[in-house]
């Protein structure tokens, strides 16, 4: 059982790994929640989030996620946290302010690991204007109007040819346009020709399904989240089209960073285990495609816990981010480096045979060799390490792959450690 001082170690180095990101949180509209994937508790929240549940931050960071969710999908929370941590999630559910009223929320989790623990991080942006919007479209025709001019987000109506009848000053902005010369213009028109006739088929498909069509477009170099939805006259035909649009280039970019972050060693600053696996098993399925050899090296610290033992935790670390840097320096800007756990690391050489793996081998040992030739060293850095080949003509899986490395590695291990032993008779 951990003792309660290594607990305290434990909590105190994952506040501070998420302390690290404090600047970059609160500098986004949007919520963002650390959760603790365990039991749901809530680590940190920025900004946005204080305004949106009207909690001071001392209050929530007492609440857990099911203090924040309808009761009415409290029993949902788990699997799709444990569905968040495996692959990320995407989700609309509904959130509860502290003063008791609800509101709607779409809700984007990916799961990463803080010290050894799996945090959900959670980006949750309000829908209540959309939800609004779609109601309002559902109900009349004739509120049209008011919507354009409530919203914040680019709406407008057009009809079947793609002639728009009316638009909202957002729309006219994003397009350039004055709102007067916006309005009687072709929404196909105003796009490249090739644009213009993606653009027909999505129209067409709603004006032939009656249903809702969604997808992301890319304008003036804003990543804009489009949804068509029909608009029926009084014999349930279609005969406008009215499109909405939302700007999620700053939530793309967090998107893309949040998952930068999820593949990250936090420590060493190269591709933890999630990221190897997945990088990983894409490289095989291309390899095997384009015929390419590859070696899988598995690598681990040598007497990793006697460094702990003697000299601190702090020095076991260094010694994790030096072995790091060494690999890095090692092998190839195309190689995927990671640290796969503890002290294990699995380094994938793309495009690369037997003979490659002795040039990497030799250049790793003089660079072993080089960082203990400095001054002030407290002990000699030693990696064991093994590999194998990946043959796409008979082609291995990742974690056969990995296994053989893996007792190739040990194979050295053991040689070494019965090398000290003689030497010590």
């Amino acid at each position: 059982m951990p003792t309660k001082r290594k607990m305290k170690n434990k909590q105190q180095g994952n506040d501070k790994l998420i302390k690290k990101y404090e600047s970059f949180i609160h500098g986004f509209r949007d919520v963002i929640l650390f959760i603790r994937h365990s039991d749901g508790k809530i680590l940190e929240a920025n900004t946005a989030a204080l305004k949106a549940y009207q909690y001071s931050r001392d209050e929530l960071v007492t609440k857990t996620i099911f203090d924040l969710r309808s009761p009415e999908t409290r029993k949902q929370i788990m699997p799709q946290m444990d569905a968040a941590a495996i692959s990320g999630l995407l989700l609309e559910t509904v959130h509860i302010r502290k003063n008791g009223t609800r509101f709607p929320v779409e809700v984007n989790s990916q799961g990463i690991t803080i010290g050894e623990e799996t945090i959900i991080l959670s980006v949750v942006r309000d829908i209540s204007e959309r939800k609004i919007a779609e109601q309002l479209l559902q109900e009349s025709e004739n509120n049209l109007r008011a919507l354009l001019n409530a919203v914040t987000e680019s709406f407008y109506l057009m009809n079947k040819d793609g002639v728009i009848l009316a638009a909202n000053e957002t729309m006219a902005r994003r397009y350039g346009l004055a709102l007067e010369t916006l309005v009687g213009s072709c929404i196909y028109d105003l796009v490249t020709p090739d644009i213009a006739g993606q653009r027909r088929a999505q129209a067409n498909l709603v004006i032939e399904s009656g249903k809702p069509v969604r997808f992301e477009d890319m304008r003036f170099k804003r990543n804009i989240d489009q949804v068509l939805y029909p608009v029926f006259n009084s014999n349930g035909r279609v005969v406008r089209i009215a499109v909405f649009g939302i700007d999620l280039t700053d939530r793309r970019k967090m998107e893309h960073d949040l998952e930068t972050m999820a593949f990250t060693d936090q420590l060493t600053g190269i591709y933890n285990r999630r990221g190897f696996i997945n990088l990983a098993e894409r490289q095989l399925k291309f390899s095997k495609r384009s015929k390419q050899r590859m070696l899988l090296f598995f690598a681990d610290i040598d007497k990793m816990k006697w460094i702990n033992d003697n000299f601190g935790h702090e020095d076991g670390d260094r010694a994790l981010i030096n072995t790091a840097r060494i690999l890095v320096k090692t092998f190839r800007e195309s190689d995927i480096v990671s640290r796969v756990g503890g002290d294990e690391f699995a380094i994938l050489a793309i495009d690369a045979e037997d003979k490659t793996a002795e040039g990497l081998l030799d250049r790793l040992n003089k660079l072993i060799h080089s960082s203990n030739s400095r001054k002030g060293r407290k002990y000699d850095l030693s990696i064991s390490i093994g590999y194998a080949v990946f043959d796409p003509h008979h082609p291995d899986s990742l974690d056969e792959l990995m296994s053989r490395a893996d007792m190739h590695m040990y194979k050295q291990k053991k040689a070494k450690s019965r090398r000290r032993r003689r030497e010590h008779e």
